[in-house]
């Protein structure tokens, strides 16, 4: 399959590209940053925002991987934040239906729910797809209205749209930040719910969402099955969430797994059927 990754040179960018080639697949990468001399596939340079690139990028796809934007509010101001992130997507949906581009997995976020952040009194746990959404940062915003904008698109043109919701995205680099916020107790990703998950997980959910059947238009949260940190999810709930109502048993969710996540990603197992393969508790050193 040719496929055009977006955002090819940046965090799940390249771990997504490195899988894509394992599994055979031809790519093409577009990204404002990269250089062509770092790359060993066919690149194109551009930015998202500019429809003629775009357009020159996608022309003989036959998907698209979107994960180019604008990370998180800390990279950039609220116009380019909006702007590239959610013009850029309509751009390469609009690029698609053009070209003739049957499917398009977007890389979204768990910031298009908008219970991450701080910004308002978490509604219920665990936090699953089905969690009412309420984004309040321009980078939320960004997240929810390129959702939309995927779902407008598949209900218009029968372009098949599957957006991924991954939390804080770690790889094992990143790890020693985990056994060093034990150190400091739970207040460390209390807004993000300690919620993780790893970089080679993420690309993995990319990868089964190209060739998954039966699916037009849908999101999937991707975490990993434990915690950030090293304290007992009771113990965490107990002490910062004892109020939060819960949708499930608690008992049961939590299933006796000592650092289970609060986030419940069983709708990607179910439609896409992805687990999470990876934890810092086991590589970490």
């Amino acid at each position: 399959m040719k496929v055009l990754v977006t955002g090819c040179a940046g965090n799940i960018g390249r771990e997504q590209v490195r899988q894509l080639q394992e599994a055979g697949h031809e790519i093409r990468g577009f990204d404002r940053v990269a250089k062509s001399r770092e790359m060993d596939y066919e690149y194109t340079a551009g930015d998202l925002r500019d429809i003629y690139a775009v357009r020159r990028a996608t022309g003989g796809m036959d998907a698209v991987i979107h994960l180019g934007a604008i990370p998180s509010d800390r990279h950039g101001g609220a116009e380019d934040v909006l702007s590239t992130n959610v013009q850029g997507t309509w751009n390469v949906l609009l690029a698609c239906v053009e070209a003739g581009v049957e499917r398009i997995v977007n890389y979204s976020s768990i910031n298009a729910l908008g219970c991450v952040g701080g910004y308002k009194e978490g509604i219920h746990l665990p936090i699953g797809d089905d969690y009412p959404r309420h984004p309040y940062s321009p980078y939320q915003i960004s997240k929810h209205l390129g959702e939309e904008t995927c779902t407008a698109f598949t209900n218009r043109h029968g372009l098949i749209t599957i957006s991924l919701r991954p939390t804080a995205v770690l790889s094992p680099e990143n790890y020693d930040w985990c056994r060093e916020a034990a150190i400091r107790g739970g207040e460390p990703g209390k807004t993000e719910y300690w919620a993780y998950v790893d970089r080679r997980d993420v690309a993995r959910a990319g990868l089964l969402a190209l060739t998954t059947q039966g699916v037009m238009n849908d999101a999937f949260l991707l975490s990993a099955r434990d915690t950030v940190i090293n304290i007992p999810t009771q113990e965490l709930i107990d002490s910062h969430y004892a109020n939060t109502p819960w949708t499930k048993d608690r008992n049961a969710y939590l299933n006796g797994e000592t650092y289970r996540a609060l986030l419940d990603c069983s709708h990607a197992e179910e439609v896409l059927g992805w687990i999470p393969k990876h934890s810092w508790r086991n590589e970490a050193v």
